[in-house]
């Protein structure tokens, strides 16, 4: 168990990108929307259990967590890395799959165990953050370039990488707090309810629709130098991935807390 434990500690080290999504500001847009559309009856059985915390401030637990002995086995919970090019029958095989990473795996899994177990509050905030993370495009990159880390690139004179600039670049550059953005889109993108019928199939039909939008930013790498034309075009693309998040979770939410 000593060897194990020390194992994953140098494996968060070295790869940092297997548990970071959006940074907090993503993270809690999404928490601060997606409470919007809980039930009633899921919102107060989840604020009990939250002890008044929001899913805005919880949502950045996964991450902080990540310091904690107890949860280094969570490290591959935070991604699935996918290859370019799968046809839909092809990603519904790899998707569920666990040696390339466990985000949605576990997000199915997750959504049973809250049903037997609804107390569990860790299982709850790690679920609320996973499903934040799956949505964050590159958290669905190819296991060569780790999820587009090893890709290089400038973001207004600063060096990232394709994985940062999705993960927090773009969201920063638009100089707004999470209450502020989150507020903005909620004027403007109406939320839509999800009602989720219980099936994996479904969580599915989500996760293939980001998988498509990160197939497309791996053929935008070369346009990033242009970094205003790319933040107007691409911008739009994030925000979708940032709503449809905050309405997915609360989906899982409302179906789990019913």
């Amino acid at each position: 168990m000593k060897k194990l434990t020390a194992r994953m500690a140098l494996a968060l080290i070295l790869f940092p990108f297997t548990a970071a999504a959006w940074g907090p500001t993503g993270h809690r847009m999404i928490g601060e929307m997606g409470e919007t559309l809980l039930h009633s009856k899921a919102k107060k059985k989840i604020t009990a259990l939250l002890a008044n915390a929001s899913l805005a401030m919880v949502s950045t637990w996964g991450d902080e967590v990540r310091s904690d002995s107890a949860y280094y086995y969570t490290a591959t919970w935070h991604y699935t890395n996918l290859d370019g090019g799968l046809s839909r029958a092809a990603f519904d095989t790899m998707a569920l799959k666990q040696d390339k990473g466990q985000n949605i795996y576990r997000i199915v899994a997750l959504t049973t165990h809250l049903q037997q177990h609804p107390d569990d509050t860790a299982m709850l905030k790690m679920l609320v953050h996973l499903v934040e993370d799956i949505h964050c495009p590159m958290h669905l990159g190819h296991a060569a370039d780790y999820g587009g880390n090893t890709i290089r690139i400038t973001w207004f004179g600063n060096s990232t990488s394709l994985h940062g600039l999705w993960d927090d670049g773009l969201i920063d550059l638009q100089k707004l707090s999470y209450t502020e953005y989150a507020t903005h889109l909620m004027r403007t993108h109406p939320l839509q309810s999800i009602t989720f019928d219980g099936q994996p199939a479904t969580i599915l039909d989500w996760v293939w629709e980001i998988y498509q939008v990160t197939e497309m930013l791996y053929a935008s790498v070369d346009e990033i130098s242009k970094h205003y034309e790319y933040s107007f075009r691409y911008k739009p693309f994030m925000e979708r991935s940032l709503i449809h998040a905050a309405e997915h979770l609360a989906a899982l939410l409302n179906y789990i807390y019913r």
